[in-house]
C-alpha cells in the first residue's frame, strides 16, 4: 500500500477521542488502585480517600467515553475503523447495532468494563467504610487490566491489548485489501456484517445479561480478598451475601437466556450442548451458588470459613480462566461461542496468575514466606520470559502456590471447634456445597481437555454430550435430594424422628407420581433389549425424574405448612422449586426428544451426502404432501425478505372423517449473507405439552421466478473453501479440490498463463455424481472468465476470484429453467414437556429475588 496516499472523508477525529478515552481509563483506575491502597494504610486518610474515588469516578467517565465513541462509530457506518467494518454493514437492522457492539472481543471487553464501573460505583456508594479500601482497591486493578485489554500497543513483539479504534488500513488483516489503494475509498466500501447467528432478539439481551452476571462475580470476590487482607474471616460476608445472590440471579440468568438463544436460532436442535463456552459460564455460577449456601451457614451458625473464602474468590477466578478459554484462541473450532486469537493469549494467563498470586499472597500470614513467595514468583516470570520453559516454569509455579495454600489454611485459618452434627441443617448444605464444588471441577477438567493438549501436546478428543450427561446426572440427584431435605434439618440438630416424618408424605407423593410415569416413559418399551450403558442411563433418569418431584413437593410443602405460605420468606423454597423444574424440563424433552422428520418420500436423501439420513431427514417436493409424524405436512414454496430466505410449511390433521384440517404453519428460515454464507435458523410451533422444533438442511436460495424455458437464471455469486457446498435448484455442489498448472514461485519469475481448476463434485437427488471444472485464468495480471457448462444438470460455472488471504474462491452459479420441482431437506423434532423448563427458569429468577429483598430488609433491620 502506498504510504503517501492521502485520504479523503477519514474521521481521524473519532478515533483519537476514543483511544484518549482509553489511555485515560487505564491511568485513572491505575491510579485509583494506587489511592485505595493507600486509603487502606490509614495514613492521610481523607487526602487518599477522596484521590482514589476521584481517580474512580474519572476512569468511570473514560469508560462510557469510550462505549458512546464506539456506539456513535457503529451507528453512522465509519468504516474506516477496523472494528466497525468487521462487525456491521449498511443493511444492518437497528435493533442489531447493539450486537454489533459486543461481537467483537474489544468490545465484549468494554462491556464487561462498563458492567464493573457501574457495579463499583454502587458498590462505592453503600459499602461500609471499613471495607471501602480493600475492596475497591481489588475492584480498581480488575478495571486496570480490563483497561488494558483495550490498548492494543505493541512492546517489541509483544501485543498489549486489541484497540477498537484501530484503522481499517492499519489493521494486517485488512492492509492489502484493494480498495484501500483509492484515496475515497469510503465512498465504495460497505463493512462485512454481522455474524448471522447473532441476528436474533436474544443476542441484544443476552450478552448484556450475562456480563453483568460476570461482573458481579467480582463483588463477592473483592470482599473475600477484602478478609485475608483484615485478617477478618468473618464479617465482610453479611454485606457480600445479598451481592452473592444478586450474582446468582443475573449469571444464572444470562446463562437460560443462552439457552434460549441457543434453542430458538442455532440448528442443533436443543437448548444445551455442553459447549465449552457455555460451560465457561455455567461452571461459576456453580460455585457461587456453593458459596451462597456456605455464607448462610457462616451467617446463621458460625463456621465454614475458609470454604465461603475459597468459592467466593473461585467463582472470580474461573470467570477469569473462561475469558482466557474464550478469548486466547485455545479453543479452536471446538466452540461456536469462542473468539479467535487476537495475540492476547500472554496477557490473559498473566491477568488470571495475577490475582491468583494476589490471594496467595493475602492468605500467608508469615512475612518472610510471603516475601519469599513474591520474590520466587517474579524469578519465575522472569526465566519465563527470558529463557523459555514457560509450560514447566508454570506448573512448577502452580505447585508451589498449592502447598502454601494448604500450609497456610492448616497453620493460621480459623478453624470450626465442633463438629457440625448428622441431623443438622449447616452440615447437609455444607456437603451440597461440596456437591456442587466437585461437578464444577468435573466440568472444568473436561472442559480443559483443549489446554492440556497445548501443554502437554496431547491429542486427547473433548467428550461428548452423552458421556457430560452420564457424569453429571448422579450429582443433579444429590442436589435435589439435598435441596429437598435439607431445610427440614434445624440448625445444630435436629431430631431424626421429627425429621423423617416431616419429609415422608412428600416422598411417597413423589414415589407414587413419579413411578407411574417413569415406567411407561422409560421401562414399557425396549428395556430388555437396550445394552447395558442404556440400561443404567434410563434407571438414572428415573431415579433422577423421582427426585426432582420430591425437591418440588418438598419445598411447596415447607413453604406451605413451616412457612405459612409467606412469599416474604420463601424465596429459597421458590428458587429451589424452579431449580428442580429446569432439571425435569430437561431431562424430559432431552431424554424423550422424538425426530418426526423420518423421510417419507421416494427420493434416497442419502444419495445428497453423508450429512443426509433418511432416519431424521425428509425431502418435502413443492406442493407435495407428505407424513411427519403426527401431522401431514406441505410445503407451499419460499419468500426472501432481505437477506433472508423463508421455507413456507403447512401443518395439517385429519378429523373424524379423515379431511385434513390446517393445524398451523412454520417457516424456517435461511440467511443468504454475501459475506458471511449461509444460516441456519429453525422455526418452532409451541404447544402447552411439547413444542415441534424444525430447521432446513437444504433448501435453494435463488428466485425461481418465470424465465424462459431453457434459458439461465441470473448467475449467483458462491464464496467458499475447500470442501463448502454449494446448493442449487436439483444438485448439491462440492469443492472437492483445487489445483494449479504453476507454482507460486513459476509464476513470479515468469509472467506465464496461470490456469487455476476448481473441481466440483455436483450429486443430484438420485445419487448421481458429476464432476464441473471451471478455470480460472491469469494472464499479464489480468483476469480472461471461462464457462464451464454441465449439461446433465443445466448448471453453468465460472470460476472468477481468489482471495488468498482468506484462502476462498469466488464462483458464480447460473441454473437452467426445467421442469423439476423445487424441493428442501426438512428435519424436525417434538420436545415434550419442554415449557416445564422455561417455567422452571421463571421460578427459579423469581426465587432468587424474592431472597434478595429479603437479604436485604434484614440487613436494614439488623445494621452492623
Amino acid at each position: 500500500m502506498n504510504n503517501s496516499t492521502v485520504y479523503i472523508a477519514e474521521r481521524l477525529w473519532v478515533g483519537q477521542l476514543g483511544n484518549g478515552f482509553v489511555i485515560l481509563s487505564l491511568l485513572a483506575a491505575l491510579f485509583s488502585a494506587i489511592g485505595y491502597y493507600f486509603y487502606s494504610k490509614e495514613v492521610l486518610t481523607s487526602e487518599w480517600k477522596k484521590f482514589a474515588n476521584t481517580a474512580f469516578i474519572v476512569h468511570s467517565i473514560s469508560i462510557i467515553g469510550i462505549a458512546a465513541t464506539l456506539f456513535y462509530m457503529l451507528f453512522n457506518h465509519f468504516y474506516e475503523y477496523s472494528y466497525v467494518y468487521q462487525h456491521s454493514n449498511n443493511e444492518m437492522p437497528l435493533q442489531y447495532i447493539m450486537s454489533c457492539f459486543w461481537e467483537g472481543q474489544e468490545g465484549s471487553f468494554l462491556l464487561w468494563a462498563f458492567w464493573n464501573v457501574v457495579l463499583g460505583n454502587i458498590l462505592r456508594k453503600t459499602i461500609e467504610v471499613k471495607w471501602e479500601a480493600p475492596t475497591m482497591a481489588i475492584f480498581a486493578l480488575v478495571q486496570v487490566f480490563i483497561a488494558s485489554m483495550l490498548l492494543g500497543i505493541y512492546f517489541g513483539d509483544y501485543k498489549l491489548g486489541s484497540n477498537p479504534f484501530i484503522l481499517v488500513r492499519e489493521n494486517p488483516q485488512f492492509a492489502n485489501l484493494p480498495f484501500l489503494q483509492i484515496e475515497n475509498y469510503l465512498a465504495k466500501i460497505d463493512g462485512r456484517g454481522l455474524n448471522p447467528l447473532l441476528m436474533n432478539y436474544w443476542m441484544t439481551i443476552h450478552p448484556p445479561t450475562l456480563f453483568l452476571g460476570f461482573s458481579s462475580t467480582l463483588v463477592p470476590f473483592v470482599f473475600a480478598v477484602a478478609g485475608l487482607w483484615k485478617r477478618d474471616f468473618t464479617t465482610w460476608q453479611k454485606p457480600a451475601l445479598t451481592w452473592t445472590f444478586f450474582s446468582i440471579m443475573i449469571l444464572g440468568t444470562g446463562i437460560l437466556m443462552g439457552g434460549a438463544w441457543a434453542y430458538e436460532a442455532l440448528s442443533f436442535g436443543g437448548f444445551w450442548a455442553w459447549d465449552p463456552v457455555e460451560n465457561s459460564s455455567l461452571v461459576p455460577w456453580i460455585v457461587m451458588v456453593g458459596a451462597g449456601h456456605v455464607m448462610i451457614i457462616n451467617k446463621n451458625r458460625g463456621g465454614s470459613l475458609f470454604m465461603t473464602h475459597l468459592m467466593a474468590i473461585a467463582s472470580f477466578l474461573l470467570v477469569l480462566y473462561s475469558t482466557f478459554l474464550t478469548r486466547s484462541g485455545i479453543l479452536g473450532n471446538s466452540s461456536v461461542h469462542a473468539f479467535t486469537d487476537l495475540g492476547m493469549q500472554a496477557q490473559l494467563v498473566i491477568y488470571v496468575l495475577t490475582f491468583v498470586m494476589i490471594c496467595v499472597v493475602l492468605l500467608i500470614h508469615d512475612k518472610l514466606i510471603r516475601v519469599s513467595y513474591l520474590m520466587v514468583s517474579f524469578l519465575i516470570l522472569f526465566f519465563g520470559i527470558v529463557y523459555g520453559h514457560k509450560i514447566i516454569l508454570l506448573l512448577i509455579w502452580i505447585g508451589i502456590s498449592f502447598i502454601i495454600t494448604i500450609y497456610s489454611y492448616i497453620k493460621f485459618f480459623p478453624k470450626e471447634e465442633e463438629e457440625e452434627s448428622l441431623y443438622s441443617r449447616e452440615f447437609w448444605m455444607f456437603v451440597g456445597s461440596l456437591v456442587f464444588l466437585l461437578s464444577a471441577l468435573i466440568i472444568t477438567y473436561f472442559t480443559s481437555i483443549p489446554v492440556m493438549n497445548k501443554l502437554f501436546t496431547m491429542e486427547k478428543a473433548p467428550i461428548k454430550i452423552a458421556d457430560y450427561n452420564l457424569w453429571m446426572v448422579p450429582f443433579a440427584i444429590i442436589a435435589l435430594i439435598l435441596v429437598a431435605v435439607t431445610q427440614f434439618f434445624k440448625y445444630k440438630k435436629t431430631d431424626p424422628k421429627q425429621f423423617f416424618k416431616q419429609i415422608s408424605i412428600s416422598a411417597v407423593i413423589a414415589l407414587i407420581l413419579g413411578c407411574s410415569a417413569v415406567i411407561p416413559l422409560y421401562f414399557l418399551k425396549d428395556y430388555s433389549s437396550a445394552s447395558s450403558i442404556n440400561k443404567w442411563n434410563l434407571i438414572s433418569y428415573a431415579i433422577l425424574f423421582i427426585s426432582a418431584l420430591f425437591a418440588v413437593f418438598c419445598n411447596l410443602d415447607y413453604w406451605m405448612r413451616v412457612l405459612k405460605g409467606k412469599i416474604r420468606h420463601a424465596g429459597s423454597s421458590i428458587a429451589h422449586i424452579g431449580f428442580a423444574l429446569i432439571l425435569l424440563g430437561a431431562l424430559i424433552s432431552t431424554s424423550k426428544k422424538q425426530t418426526i422428520s423420518k423421510n417419507s418420500s421416494k427420493k434416497n436423501v442419502a444419495s445428497l451426502g453423508e450429512d443426509f439420513d433418511a432416519k431424521k431427514s425428509l425431502v418435502l417436493t413443492i406442493g407435495d404432501t407428505l407424513a411427519m409424524g403426527n401431522y401431514l405436512v406441505t410445503y407451499k414454496g419460499k419468500e426472501r425478505k432481505g437477506i433472508d430466505v423463508f421455507f413456507n410449511m403447512d401443518y395439517f390433521t385429519k378429523d373424524a372423517n379423515g379431511k385434513l384440517i390446517k393445524a398451523f404453519e412454520l417457516s424456517p428460515m435461511i440467511q443468504d449473507n454475501p459475506r458471511m454464507g449461509t444460516s441456519s435458523h429453525p422455526d418452532t410451533k409451541h404447544f402447552l405439552s411439547n413444542d415441534i422444533y424444525t430447521h432446513i438442511t437444504y433448501g435453494i436460495l435463488s428466485d425461481t421466478k418465470a424465465v424462459k424455458k431453457d434459458a439461465y437464471r441470473e448467475p449467483t455469486n458462491f464464496v467458499g473453501h475447500m470442501n463448502d457446498t454449494i446448493f442449487s435448484d436439483n444438485a448439491i455442489i462440492k469443492i472437492d479440490s483445487i489445483t494449479t498448472n504453476l507454482s507460486e514461485k513459476q509464476f513470479s519469475e515468469n509472467d506465464s498463463l496461470l490456469v487455476v481448476t476448481a473441481v466440483l463434485k455436483a450429486t443430484d437427488i438420485n445419487g448421481t455424481t458429476y464432476r464441473a471444472t471451471p478455470k480460472y485464468i491469469l494472464k499479464n495480471n489480468s483476469v480472461l472468465p471461462s464457462e464451464f457448462e454441465l449439461k446433465e444438470l443445466g448448471l453453468k460455472f465460472i470460476f472468477w476470484k481468489i482471495n488468498p488471504q482468506e484462502g476462498s474462491i469466488e464462483i458464480q452459479v447460473s441454473e437452467k429453467v426445467n421442469s423439476t420441482k423445487e424441493f428442501v431437506v426438512l428435519e424436525a423434532y417434538m420436545f415434550p414437556f419442554i415449557n416445564v423448563l422455561w417455567l422452571g427458569c421463571v421460578i427459579m429468577i423469581i426465587g432468587t429475588i424474592v431472597a434478595i429483598i429479603e437479604r436485604r430488609r434484614l440487613n436494614k433491620v439488623k445494621p452492623q
